[in-house]
């Protein structure tokens, strides 16, 4: 195998510099362009080979507003040159076992179903990438799953087969302000993960999420909207005490944290928590089991 360094090195500097992008200019993504992200995808790890994977690619700006609605009314998706809809599916396979007399459960075992996430995210993430060097900017949308049922009638997706995510694909017409990550040190750990001390994680991500913070809305019904939301998710972890502590403390100061406002009011600790249920109806509905005890309600040694 043949690299030029330089060329590569060039493309993980590119690599470094991506940005999720919800603002899409009208440029229209060539066919030849979109056809070689799609190439990179083909190509991407599969756990066993099996590519338990199908992905289809909407490039209707109307049928784009509509998939945006589903996936939790984020309308960018709309604006898309292209949106790929990944499919966590196991229909292809079953019926090619079938035909060839071969033994198959995929879509109720647990490995199967864990690995077949990894084969989604493995193809989602070499088109992401792809699409970044090409100059392509995208934005990945995890709500397909909460809405998969109507995905699924509009796509005249199979049984076994299930909308897991959308990648949204488009020119930026601006580049957002870079978003603070984590540092690398406070990822990878040579060796063992280390002995860090709370104070040490908390510093970790203060870095990260050092003056952001959400401001507690002047017009009193949604202010008062807005802490019965927090409260409702902080009453998961602390005691009704303490939660009326923590609010206090909030409404003094004027606003919550940026870790308050990631898991008491965006990822919400009650309404993401119970979201789960639904969405495994839904991968019911499609014949398709994260594990055969969620099917039967027992458990076989």
């Amino acid at each position: 195998m043949t690299i030029d360094r330089e060329t590569a090195l060039k493309a993980i500097e590119r690599m470094c510099d991506r940005q999720s992008i919800r603002n899409f200019s009208d440029r229209p993504i060539p066919d030849e362009d979109l056809q070689k992200v799609l190439d990179a995808a083909t190509a991407a790890a599969s756990a066993g080979n099996l590519q338990p994977v199908s992905v289809i690619v909407e490039r209707d700006h109307e049928r784009g507003k509509r998939l945006g609605e589903l996936c939790t009314k984020q309308p960018f998706i709309g604006k898309a040159s292209a949106n790929l809809i990944f499919l966590l599916d196991w229909h292809k396979l079953s019926v090619y076992a079938a035909c060839r007399n071969a033994p198959f459960n995929c879509n109720d075992s647990w490995m199967h179903f864990v690995t077949g996430m990894e084969d989604v995210m493995c193809i989602a993430q070499a088109a992401e990438t792809a699409a970044w060097l090409l100059g392509i900017g995208s934005c990945y949308i995890g709500t397909a799953m909460h809405s998969g049922s109507e995905i699924a009638e509009m796509y005249n997706i199979p049984q076994r087969a299930y909308p897991m995510l959308v990648l949204a694909l488009g020119y930026p017409a601006d580049i957002p302000a870079k978003r603070r990550k984590l540092e690398k040190e406070s990822i990878f750990f040579e060796g063992s993960y280390p002995d860090l001390s709370d104070e040490q994680i908390c510093e970790i991500y203060d870095r990260k999420y050092e003056g952001i913070t959400l401001s507690f809305p002047k017009q009193e019904e949604a202010r008062l909207a807005m802490v019965e939301k927090f409260r409702r998710g902080l009453l998961t972890t602390y005691s009704p005490e303490k939660t009326e502590e923590i609010i206090k403390e909030a409404l003094e100061r004027g606003y919550i944290t940026e870790i308050q406002r990631r898991f008491g009011i965006h990822y919400h600790a009650v309404d993401n928590y119970n979201m789960g249920g639904h969405i495994l109806e839904m991968m019911h509905k499609q014949d398709l089991y994260p594990s055969k005890i969620l099917r039967e309600g027992k458990i076989e040694l």
